[in-house]
Parts: C-alpha cells; sequence; structure tokens
C-alpha cells in the first residue's frame, strides 16, 4: 500500500534550491591508450594492460578516420588509469558507456567486469564498486571488435552506413548510495481540450533487492526553470517498478515550432537518507492516427521531413562532437522539415537537440536487409537492442516512432515482426511502432509494413526500382487501393544515389521535385522524409576511399556545403509563400501577401513572425496571427528604401526563417 507522506502543488516559484542526493558523475573522456591487435594476442594478457607501444588517442574515438586503419575491422584495445578517491567507499560507482561500436569486454584492475555483444549504439554499464583500489591509482581496460560478426545488429555487411570500430561516445563513472535509479519514464495521458494531464511516473532502481522506498519528484519547466509539482510518496515495488501518479493543469505542449519541455528531478531515500538523485527531460504532446490522416495535438498535419546520416564527417567518423551534431539539426530545420529518421539508435546529445529545436523522430534498429528471418538467438538480440533504446529514449518528446527494421526484401516471417512490435509494445507510451519493408509495392497486402502502426514506403521509382519517375503515380494509385485499406502512407525515403545514378545535383532537383509534388497531390501521404542531408560515409559507397568512401546522396557535401538542391527541398517544405510582395509608389512601403499551404506541408501556423529590412538597415517586425492552411494574409510594411528591393522574411516561432523575399 502507498503511503502518501505529503503533496505540494507549487505553481509558481522559482526553481533554485539544491536537490539532495545528486550522484557524483566523472568523465573518462580525453585521453586513453590504444593499441590494434590484428592478431588477437592481446587476449593472452592485455586486460591486465597494454604493451609499452600503445599509443594516446581521443575518446570518444574511432581508429575508422585515421590514415592507415580506414578498412581494419578487428579487434582493438584501450586503457585507462584513474585515481579512485577513497571518499568513494561503501558508495556504489557505475561504469558507464554511451556506446562502444560493436562488441566490447570490460576489465577493472586485471579482473573482467563484464562484456556487452551484438549491440554498437547502445549504453552499458557495469557496477564495478567491488573491483576497485580507493584511494589508488586504478586500470580500466577495454577490448572492442567491429569484425563483421553474424551475431549483430547491424548483421555482416549488410548494412549502408559506416562500420566504425572505437568507444565513439562518452564514458563515465557514476557514484551513488543505496538504492540507485536506473530510469523513471513519463506517461502522460493528455487532456488536450482542458491542457491537463494525468501523468503516471514508472521508476526501476538498479537494485532487485529494494522493495521499498520514499520518492519525491521535482517537476519543472525546463525553459524558466520553474516548478511546478513537487510530489513525496513512499512507495512499493510492484514487479520491478515503483509507480507515482501525478496530475498536471495548464500544461504547455510540445510541438515541432513550439518544443516545450518539463524536467523531472527524481530523488530516492531509505531511512531518512538521500541515496541518489535522477535527472530526465519530457514533453507533453499526442501522436495519433485517425482514418489516413496523422494528428500531432488534436490537430491533422502533413510534414516534410529530411534524414540525417551521423557518422559521415570525414575527420570524426562515428565519434563526431556535439559541434556536428548541432551544424546537422541547424541545417534540417533550415530546411523547413520537422520530421525525419535515423537507421541506428543515436546519440542522446543528438536527440536532446532534436527536442529542443522541435523534430518528430523515427528511431530505428539497425537491421537493414539481412538477415531475411531471424533465428531465436537473432530475434532474442533485436528484443534487447528494443529495450535498451526504449529504456534509454522513453521521455524524448520528439520520438514519435520505433522502427523494427528497414528494407528486409525477403519473405520474412511475420510472427517475427509480430512478436517484435508486441515486446516494443509492452513499454507503453504515446509512441508508434513502424516496420520499413521496402516491398509494398509488390507484396501490397501482405506488405510487413501493414502489420505496424503506420505503412511505410521507400518510394525510389525512376532509380533503384524502375527506370522512370512516371511510374510513381500508378504505384502509389496501387498502394491505396491494394494496400492501405483507408490507412495513411508515410514515405520513409526517397532521392537519387550518385554514382549509380548519373546526372548530378540537376537531376536530384529534377526527381526531388516530381516525386515531391506527386506525394503533396495524395492527400493520405502525411509525411515524407527525403533521403538524405549529407553525402555520406558508408562502407559499400561507389565513390571515393578510405575515410571519405561515400554514397553521394546528400543535399549537402559531408562538410555540411550546400548544393543548389538544399534551396529547391527548404522551397517545397517551406509551409508558406509570397503570394505578392507590392511596393507602393514612393517605394518606402509594400503591401505583403502570405499564402499558407495546404497540401505537404500542411499544418497551422502560430507565433510566426513576419520581418523586413528598413532604410535604416536595422529589422522591423511583427507578429502574425494564427493562420491555418490554405489561409492567406495582407499585411503593409513601411519603413523601406526606396532605393532597393524589398527584403522580407518569415521566421518561425524557433527562430528560423522559413521563407525569404
Amino acid at each position: 500500500m502507498k503511503r502518501i507522506i505529503t503533496l505540494c502543488i507549487l505553481v509558481p516559484f522559482f526553481f533554485a534550491f539544491t536537490l539532495k542526493g545528486q550522484p557524483e558523475i566523472q568523465s573518462l573522456d580525453g585521453d586513453w591508450k590504444f593499441q590494434l591487435d590484428p592478431d588477437s594476442s592481446g587476449r593472452q594478457s592485455w586486460y591486465t594492460g597494454l604493451p609499452g607501444n600503445a599509443r594516446t588517442v581521443t575518446v570518444p574515438h574511432t581508429w575508422n578516420v585515421e590514415d592507415g586503419t580506414e578498412q581494419y575491422f578487428n579487434t582493438a584495445w584501450y586503457q585507462k588509469d584513474i585515481l579512485i578517491p577513497k571518499e568513494w567507499k561503501n558508495r556504489q560507482v557505475r561504469l558507464y558507456f554511451d556506446a562502444v561500436y560493436r562488441d566490447a569486454v570490460v576489465w577493472v584492475n586485471g579482473k573482467k567486469a563484464g562484456e556487452h555483444t551484438g549491440s554498437g549504439y547502445m549504453p552499458f554499464s557495469f557496477n564495478v564498486s567491488g573491483l576497485l583500489k580507493y584511494g589508488e591509482n586504478n586500470r580500466i581496460v577495454l577490448s572492442v571488435s567491429n569484425a563483421f560478426g553474424e551475431y549483430s545488429f547491424p548483421y555482416m555487411k549488410q548494412f549502408d552506413w559506416n562500420n566504425d570500430g572505437g568507444i565513439i561516445r562518452p564514458v563515465k563513472l557514476i557514484v551513488t548510495g543505496k538504492p540507485s535509479i536506473r530510469y523513471a519514464h513519463v506517461h502522460p495521458d493528455i487532456d488536450l481540450g482542458k491542457r491537463s494531464a494525468k501523468t503516471t511516473v514508472k521508476i526501476k532502481a538498479w537494485e532487485d533487492d529494494v522493495k521499498k522506498a520514499v520518492f519525491t519528484l521535482t517537476f519543472a519547466e525546463h525553459g524558466s526553470k520553474q516548478a511546478v509539482l513537487v510530489k513525496t510518496e513512499e512507495l512499493t515495488v510492484k514487479d520491478g517498478i515503483f509507480t507515482m501518479e501525478t496530475s498536471f493543469d495548464n500544461i504547455k505542449l510540445w510541438h515541432f515550432d513550439d518544443p516545450n519541455l518539463y524536467t523531472l528531478q527524481v530523488e530516492v531515500a531509505v531511512k531518512g537518507k538521500t541515496t541518489d538523485s535522477y535527472h530526465t527531460r519530457f514533453g507533453f504532446r499526442k501522436v495519433e492516427i485517425r482514418g489516413d490522416q496523422f494528428f500531432l495535438n488534436g490537430e491533422a498535419v502533413r510534414l516534410p521531413g529530411i534524414e540525417y546520416m551521423p557518422g559521415s564527417h570525414p575527420v570524426y567518423g562515428m565519434a563526431e562532437p556535439a559541434e556536428v551534431f548541432s551544424t546537422a539539426v541547424r541545417q534540417m530545420k533550415d530546411l523547413n522539415c520537422v520530421i525525419t529518421r535515423f537507421h541506428w539508435q543515436q546519440d542522446k546529445r543528438m536527440l536532446d537537440m532534436l527536442d529542443e529545436c522541435g523534430m518528430l523522430v523515427q528511431e530505428e534498429l539497425p537491421w537493414w536487409q539481412k538477415p531475411d528471418n531471424l533465428s531465436p538467438e537473432m530475434e532474442a538480440l533485436a528484443a534487447r537492442q528494443l529495450d535498451e533504446m526504449i529504456e534509454r529514449d522513453f521521455n524524448h518528446p520528439c520520438i514519435f516512432s520505433w522502427g523494427i527494421s528497414n528494407e528486409v526484401f525477403a519473405n520474412t516471417d511475420p510472427d517475427n515482426y509480430r512478436r517484435l512490435i508486441a515486446h516494443a509494445r509492452r513499454w507503453g507510451g504515446n509512441t508508434f511502432v513502424t516496420i520499413v519493408s521496402c516491398i509494398i509495392t509488390k507484396a501490397l497486402a501482405d506488405d510487413p509494413a501493414l502489420l505496424a502502426d503506420i505503412p511505410t514506403w521507400n518510394d525510389y521509382e525512376g532509380t533503384w526500382h524502375s527506370k522512370s519517375n512516371e511510374t510513381a503515380a500508378g504505384v502509389l494509385q496501387d498502394i491505396r487501393d491494394k494496400a492501405l485499406n483507408g490507412r495513411p502512407l508515410l514515405v520513409t525515403e526517397a532521392g537519387l544515389c550518385e554514382p549509380a545514378n548519373v546526372g548530378g545535383d540537376a537531376r536530384r532537383i529534377v526527381d526531388m521535385t516530381y516525386h515531391y509534388n506527386l506525394w503533396a497531390k495524395n492527400e493520405f501521404i502525411f509525411g515524407c522524409i527525403y533521403f538524405c542531408l549529407t553525402d555520406y560515409r558508408t562502407h559499400i559507397g561507389e565513390s571515393g576511399k578510405g575515410r571519405y568512401r561515400q554514397r553521394i546522396h546528400g543535399l549537402t557535401d559531408q562538410w555540411f556545403g550546400v548544393k543548389p538542391s538544399f534551396a529547391v527541398y527548404k522551397s517545397l517544405a517551406a509551409p508558406l509563400y509570397f503570394e505578392s510582395v507590392q511596393p507602393a509608389a514612393e517605394g518606402t512601403s509594400a503591401d505583403v501577401t502570405i499564402a499558407v499551404k495546404n497540401s505537404l506541408p500542411s499544418y497551422t501556423l502560430k507565433g510566426y513572425k513576419l520581418m523586413w529590412k528598413t532604410a535604416s538597415g536595422t529589422m522591423d517586425e511583427l507578429i502574425l496571427p494564427d493562420l491555418k492552411p490554405g489561409e492567406k494574409h495582407k499585411v503593409s510594411i513601411t519603413g523601406l528604401s526606396p532605393y532597393e528591393k524589398p527584403v522580407v522574411q518569415v521566421i518561425r516561432p524557433t527562430g528560423y526563417i522559413t521563407v525569404e523575399y
């Protein structure tokens, strides 16, 4: 039975006090010793320490962007020596890796701490408290292999991105008391009419033997840091989970144009002593499918998107820093895109940025084309990767769908899919499950994608799937009439790959425009995700060598240098356009008419600004009224220079220029 200790609604006050029980976090990024091991001789003794000729590298790190080892797909070793404070004795110390690609074994002071195999893009950690020497230097050693393997996703050589090995994401030590918190998932049930939410928070401890504890939950607005609710309750575990119910009024919804975020701080205490504090972010947003339409927060919307292939920068590869993520996200938003997908599980820092800027995300398992059918062992690995992905990323409001696979062409056992879909759904939450099978044009009503929540289509008519763009209209009609049965469709991929297909960026523009206009005409297509933002690194690329081996598929090059197609897609994806800009006779004022699209995209514009350059060189502005799809709005602007062509922009609430005259 739950015993309520205190319940306090706090609206509003500034969230400025210090929370108890904060874990100590020590970054282990930076210098590590490193050694390749092509003949696996290191297995005999390197777990106690690397040889004297080991060199120093900077973690996060991958050897596959270094000269001479670009094509090294085998075993390597890392070593870090660190002083462990004696004050950490009798506390819990976890060694936490954000991601190691791919098969990792970890030793601490010569003793095995654990291993993580078959999954190279997800975090793992070990409780190393019993392996440490407190007040002394300690040695962490890790072996990692990126050899192509049969027990892994991605599988063997059957994937179209790079195979960068190493400690590709940050590493840290996390020091807490006992019990400590593994995760806290926020499950809101939103009443859109009342702008309220009944919310269940599910908390899991690392320790299975903890049956009862006191939890304090502090909710705050991420931006203003104002606390909106604090609640303390003694909870008893049930099926491994501690559960607390809360309610919220006057919630601010998360939307791609208004990405409101909240923070949750969870403190756990036993016998009056706070032992750990856990921090997460979440958002209130609701996605639904009704008939052949997709709804976001109660509004039927049609959304343009773009995919980015991380790890494509030749200098950093999969160990790319936050600055590269930031550049990619800015360009995705600058393109007027509000939806994306990833072929594999992403760095948490990237997902945090997408939460903050407003981008809906489909995050997927790296099951790409092979294997055709899953053995029991491989299905168990897929289920484990789903668990790793959903446990870590559950609270990200940007994620609207968990993806099971992409382009598995063969007759995959549908029961594999049914079980994995059910496995993902057991986590709950307002997130869809999808399959991108790429055979809907042939399988039609038997397409595996129809087993999931949203039917999908990779539209490569005119390139990979046919010789002419003109086949796309008939194929699309077949999909609608013979497969969808009144459901919506998400175009999950389309684009031009060079040099497999010739014609360069000029052809890319022609193909892009043809397909995009076709999608826009078909109202049951609620979104499209163009492929892709950049030319991307891939071990099966047809262009370049070494770290520069790539597919020329992007609206930018690998360094984010834009091509002409970038501006074309930005215009297609813009939610509005200038119907007219008519300067008055004297030239110092103009009448501007804005038209809101009602095709693809289609959504209500709220909080947009009109800005224009004045004669003095400054930018003047006014807030536009809410504008629904299909509406037009006329406004007069003043203070213009009579000697220059007017410069007029429409700015999103998130600060990005959506159109410019």
